[in-house]
């Protein structure tokens, strides 16, 4: 049948290769020789989806197992769910053209809070029931990603959800699968919840703010997983070579895990702490490994903070040993603000020098103090000058606004900045600016949000440096959204299936985004957007509270006071710890390759 419908419609359709899978690298089994089937889904195009490494990665260790088959599935672009909905077709797998209802279990990625609505017409398109409580012989629907650390807007949509690292979890979660296959749900809910990690939402009930478990039987909070050596874990060396040209199109390796510079607005600095590298030897195999079974040209190292790898210069020297004279070559996706940083830069840089990526965030001493981005103004300019001699052409900043503390001498001093840079001689500085959005589990998440009107009377004091750099700003009603969800709680849940209802559908691609949709929504539902912008008292009961990141909430107190303060915490990878909570509680360090452990 879908076979049938994809001959007839693909010729119909924008990028039809998005549809048809069977993809190098691609993994087919025998269903009857497999006890488990599984769809990993990524709530949004094909192009983004084949190039998120954190679904790859679960797709090979699934799949590493002979009784388990994962197979994959995105959403259509709304040209083919049109046509898919028409001819009543059910969102299939790539691998066997397999509806996804028919499936044992589906994993949904959740890695932004704009893919709310792309969930709801995943499970929409796949006929499987919308909320768990309707589900009877449907597949298990299960969530993981960063936005696991507050996943109440959402939590109905999800049978469990795993917090933190995925990959020995999701060989537990397949274990009890298969232990548990064709017992009623509430069996398989209750041998998931034992799992270390996994929130099972039909076990907790929202009681004010508060998110509580319904019985002793459960506990208080769900503890984040983690893997302690990244050197243990497996890299997808045989990656899937898409049909369609991805946004990351290239061979990747994590080099590193976690982050403890600690940019007090920073979600990804909490969710994946503590530092753990690779080792140069890991890093070398499996780029040889990756590049070997791919024929990519490109190779790209990814960490949350690549320059901070303490072996980066090693890593870098002899990949350009192994690999330069076969033409490939090597990106690093952030640049570190200071020399080192050009240094490395223009090593893997090909003759021409086309552009650098630096994130200052602010413009002031003062609230880059605040934020805890502990650079300062001769780094900016050091780096910059650096970056010219050494030929690059093009500069590329970043910053936001509605900062805690910001004032408009901040704003005006951004636009004085950007005109220094201008003199250093680029060619073309870029500014790319968004609204600050609070996140869960960071020092930020007790302070407020801007509103849209707030930021477009920032936006506009910016415009003074349009002479100076192209300066893009980031839509503040997405911002807005954001914010709502990041911060939110249960009552989401009905703003979210209204919107769908509505028309909303990648609310992250600026063509589709319709805020009136929203406020239509909005209006429907009685939520109100100023109830979760607002400032959090420290002492007040938060609806992620129950989530357990490891970092303590007296800590994300007492970095907050700081912030306010303007005082800045040192990484504790180079100084002292700071007592965020992770390392003791959760029988974690950081692990270093070039000097001593944490």
């Amino acid at each position: 049948m879908i076979l049938k419908f994809l001959n007839e419609i693909l010729p119909w359709v924008k990028k039809p290769s998005r549809y048809i899978g069977k993809e190098m690298n691609s993994i087919v089994k025998d269903p009857k020789g497999v006890s488990l089937r599984i769809a990993l889904v990524f709530p949004d195009t094909y192009e983004i989806g084949t190039s998120n490494y954190g679904l790859e990665i679960l797709y090979h260790i699934l799949n590493s197992q002979p009784d388990v088959w994962a197979e994959r599935s995105y959403l259509p672009w709304v040209d083919m769910i049109e046509k898919m909905k028409e001819k009543d077709i059910p969102l299939y797998t790539m691998e066997s053209y397999t509806p996804l209802y028919q499936m044992n279990a589906i994993g949904i990625s959740l890695e932004y809070e704009l893919s709310y609505t792309n969930v709801a017409e995943v499970l929409k398109l796949s006929k499987i029931p919308l909320f768990f409580w309707e589900r009877k012989k449907d597949p298990i629907v299960l969530g993981g990603g960063p936005c696991s650390s507050n996943p109440e807007p959402v939590y109905g949509f999800f049978d469990a959800i795993l917090v933190g690292d995925g990959e020995e979890a999701i060989l537990e979660i397949a274990k009890v699968l298969k232990e548990t296959k064709g017992e009623n749900r509430e069996t398989i809910w209750k041998e998931l919840a034992k799992i270390e990690g996994v929130y099972v939402p039909a076990f907790y009930e929202q009681r004010g703010k508060k998110i509580v478990p319904i019985s002793n039987e459960f506990p208080g909070s769900i503890k984040r997983r983690i893997v302690k050596d990244l050197n243990a874990q497996p890299v997808p060396v045989r990656k899937i070579l898409p049909n369609v040209e991805s946004v990351h199109d290239r061979a990747v390796i994590e080099v590193a895990r976690g982050c403890t510079r600690g940019c007090r607005f920073c979600h990804a600095s909490i969710f994946y702490r503590p530092v753990r590298e690779r080792s140069l030897e890991n890093i070398l195999k499996n780029s040889e490994e990756m590049l070997r079974n791919t024929g990519y040209e490109e190779i790209s190292l990814l960490s949350l903070s690549t320059m901070d790898h303490s072996q980066i210069e090693e890593v870098v020297e002899e990949l350009l040993n192994r690999f330069s004279k076969k033409k490939i070559a090597i990106s690093i996706p952030s640049t570190r603000m200071d020399r080192f940083g050009v240094e490395i830069a223009s090593k893997i840089a090909s003759v021409r020098k086309t552009g650098l990526t630096f994130a200052p965030e602010a413009a002031t001493q003062r609230l880059r103090n605040i934020i805890n981005k502990n650079i300062e103004e001769q780094d900016i300019f050091s780096t910059l000058e650096a970056a010219k001699k050494s030929g690059w052409r093009r500069v590329k900043l970043y910053f936001m606004v509605g900062l805690p503390g910001e004032t408009e001498e901040d704003l005006k001093e951004l636009v004085n900045l950007l005109r220094r840079i201008k003199k250093i001689g680029f060619k073309e500085v870029s500014a790319s600016v968004a609204v600050f959005v609070p996140k869960p589990h960071t020092p930020f998440q007790f302070a407020r949000q801007i509103t849209p009107e707030e930021a477009d009377e920032r936006f506009k004091i910016l415009t003074r440096a349009k002479k100076s750099a192209k300066i893009s700003y980031h839509d503040a009603r997405m911002s807005l959204l954001e914010g709502i969800f990041s911060r939110g709680d249960r009552k989401l849940l009905d703003l979210i299936v209204k919107a769908n209802e509505l028309g909303a559908l990648f609310d992250e691609w600026s063509e589709m985004f319709d805020f009136n949709v929203w406020e239509r929504a909005f209006e429907r539902t009685g939520i109100d957007p100023a109830e979760y912008l607002r400032e959090r008292a420290l002492e007040e009961e938060l609806p992620w509270d129950h989530i357990d990141m490891g970092v303590t909430k007296e800590f994300l107190r007492k970095e907050y006071q700081r912030a306010l303060r303007g005082e800045v915490t040192e990484d504790c990878r180079w100084k002292e710890c700071y007592l965020c909570g992770v390392c003791p509680r959760f029988k974690v360090r950081n692990i270093l390759f070039g000097g001593d452990d944490e």
